[in-house]
């Protein structure tokens, strides 16, 4: 099963350019969210990947970086191979492998979602209407980074959009998710952090001693699902469905 997008010639033409002397930078510039740019980014990474030509292919929102090894293939040549993959997906619509959606349980509000009242004052909605609203829809995994396991969700609901901190605490827990701007985002790691957290999940999403470090990767999407009681801090199994 596949995941079809985009029809013909729905695509803006990307800004392609060197990155250094040894990788590539695409980027379409979208301001805001545009899931029609990042499911083709997600499918060109994915494309660029499976051809083993390529030391390491980064995906963002609306923009990658793919390094080469300068000894094997050159500049013009490694600009002309992302050029002509990229003007294909102006003709031939992408496919990305049909994604896995994961079930997520959350911990909303309390000690594990300080900022939840300050974005249920800034929404004029009531705490259970947050909830209910940040947790009613799926959620695409855009992008992973900036520290092991984080994660870049596709669009909140418009009503919860609110800014970062102005300023970052020094300590946020793993597992946390947060609101910042129009997105939503996972901790994988503790760090600090300046975003809104309105929640937190007892799963693991990084662990460099599994086999499969993370616990999902861009393109699959999430769910996440309130949770009662108090925050368990055992690890707890993730639900997977096609």
């Amino acid at each position: 099963m596949v995941k079809k997008i985009l029809g013909k010639d729905s695509l803006p033409k990307p800004t392609i350019q060197p990155y250094g002397d040894s990788a590539i930078s695409l980027n379409y510039g979208c301001e805001g969210y545009n899931d029609d740019i990042n499911t083709a980014v997600l499918a060109l990474a994915t494309q660029l990947r499976g051809t083993g030509d390529w030391e390491d292919v980064v995906s963002a929102y609306d923009s990658l970086v793919a390094r080469f090894n300068p000894a094997l293939i050159s500049l013009d040549q490694a600009l002309k191979t992302i050029t002509a993959a990229a003007e294909r997906l102006q003709k031939i619509p992408p496919q990305l492998p049909a994604p896995h959606t994961i079930d997520i349980p959350v911990y909303y509000g309390g000690k594990e979602g300080p900022d939840i009242e300050r974005i249920a004052k800034t929404s004029g909605y009531s705490i259970d209407k947050v909830i209910k609203t940040h947790s009613q829809q799926p959620y695409k995994i855009c992008m992973m980074g900036f520290l092991p396991g984080f994660t870049f969700l596709s669009e909140t609901p418009k009503a919860l959009h609110h800014a970062r901190h102005t300023s970052p605490r020094l300590s946020v827990p793993a597992g946390s998710i947060g609101i910042a701007g129009w997105q939503t985002g996972l901790y994988g790691l503790d760090s600090p952090g300046g975003w809104q957290i309105i929640g937190r999940t007892p799963l693991k999403i990084f662990d460099a001693e599994r086999d499969t470090p993370f616990l999902w990767q861009a393109g699959d999407y999430v769910r996440f699902v309130p949770q009662k009681g108090e925050f368990p801090h055992a690890k707890q199994d993730v639900e997977t469905q096609p």
